[in-house]
């Protein structure tokens, strides 16, 4: 028997498209079933959704035999129970699921909120469908993993609650459609997939068809880098190169991996740098220590701040304080595009200084000057 399928991802911002809702659209669809897929809006009275592009207002169906609801961060909680709540009420009679990564990570905050048991983890059969970018008519690239989890484990990271099983996805290449320029993988861990050179060379055959961006998005290993894999990477163009500097176990092996992959023409190249995790090695001394090695060797460091599982994304590790967080963000944003360090020697010793103290007398005179400027605004307006 036909359904009619809604799938929804609530009305925080992300920059890509949900890839599970994309999966589970050709998973109905395959079946004969009625699939629409919304973006959430922040609900009023009414029942129609604007959209945009089309100009239009795209109006909900009386009926729908099932709801999916995805999520993305744990910060953003509340869009997914608002979602939820408003169609579990605008829709009694539907079954509705509420599943992605915010879901598996704090269930029982969900279940607490909407009365909904949610899924956890990955939907098996959605899983092994190809996206459907029909969904995207825009959408310049096709998105897929080569495997899924990651071996590693490491404390800080959510991947070992939401996918704990390291496994190859041996059918990846249904997911990429040949009329798209870019191909992004979002794997954990390329690295250690026994495939690897099996899957250079595939790249290699879809460049030959028009395919010339290719980017592993979530970052490469440099424990793992060697020789033999920067010069296979070379020969795809993966743009831009992507490391992660977390935590004091990637010390040596970054610089190494910055310094082949320079070697091997790799201009591009982009590092992660966690903070603010709660470990005695994760200090303002530690994290400008990785920064300035970073920027010594002249590639782009992108600073992540470390939030635990909860509400409202403002956690403090002891080892850090409010201050300097606060101060670290608006050097961000004030110095630099996007968040990601990038100047000459000079600039960012101006900004944070020649060590780890100037560094942090630096940041904390940036929070002094913001906080006197905002005392003069206010004191402005009344």
């Amino acid at each position: 028997m036909k359904k009619n399928v809604l799938l929804v991802e609530p009305a925080y911002k992300n920059p890509y498209p949900p890839l599970g809702m994309m999966k589970i659209s050709t998973w109905y669809k395959r079946k004969g079933n009625d699939v629409q897929f919304i973006k959430d809006t922040l609900h009023s009275p009414e029942l129609d959704r604007f959209d945009k592009k089309r100009m239009c207002y795209k109006k909900l169906k009386d009926y729908y035999d099932i709801i999916y609801i995805t999520s993305l961060f744990t910060y953003q909680a509340h869009y997914v129970i608002a979602s939820t709540n408003y169609y579990k009420n605008r829709f009694p009679d539907t079954q509705i699921k509420v599943g992605g990564i915010m879901a598996t990570l704090m269930p029982e905050h969900i279940e607490k909120k909407t009365g909904i048991k949610p899924h956890i983890g990955l939907l098996r059969g959605a899983e092994n469908c190809p996206p459907d970018y029909s969904l995207y008519p825009n959408l310049e690239y096709s998105i897929t993993f080569t495997t899924r989890g990651c071996p590693r484990h490491c404390p800080f990271c959510a991947v070992r609650k939401h996918e704990p099983e390291f496994i190859l996805k041996e059918n990846w290449l249904e997911d990429i459609d040949i009329t798209k320029k870019g191909i992004i993988f979002w794997d954990n861990n390329w690295f250690f997939s026994p495939n690897f050179e099996k899957d250079i060379k595939r790249l290699i055959e879809f460049q030959k068809v028009g395919i010339i961006q290719i980017d592993f998005n979530q970052g490469l290993d440099c424990r793992l880098f060697d020789e033999d894999k920067a010069k296979l990477l070379s020969k795809v163009k993966i743009n831009p190169l992507r490391f992660a500097f977390d935590n004091c176990s990637e010390d040596k092996y970054i610089q190494k991996a910055i310094q082949l992959a320079q070697k091997c023409r790799f201009k591009d190249i982009r590092v992660y740098v966690l903070y603010n995790f709660e470990d005695n090695n994760d200090t303002p001394e530690y994290f400008y220590y990785r920064i300035n090695e970073l920027n010594k060797l002249g590639v782009l460091t992108y600073p992540m701040r470390y939030r635990p599982f909860s509400l409202n994304g403002q956690y403090v590790s002891p080892k850090w304080d409010k201050q300097l967080l606060r101060a670290l963000k608006l050097s961000l944003m004030f110095y630099y595009t996007k968040g990601m360090i990038r100047k000459s020697r000079e600039a960012f010793k101006d900004i944070y200084g020649n060590n780890a103290n100037e560094f942090k007398n630096k940041l904390y005179k940036i929070y002094e000057n913001d906080k006197l400027k905002n005392k003069n605004k206010t004191e402005d307006i009344n």
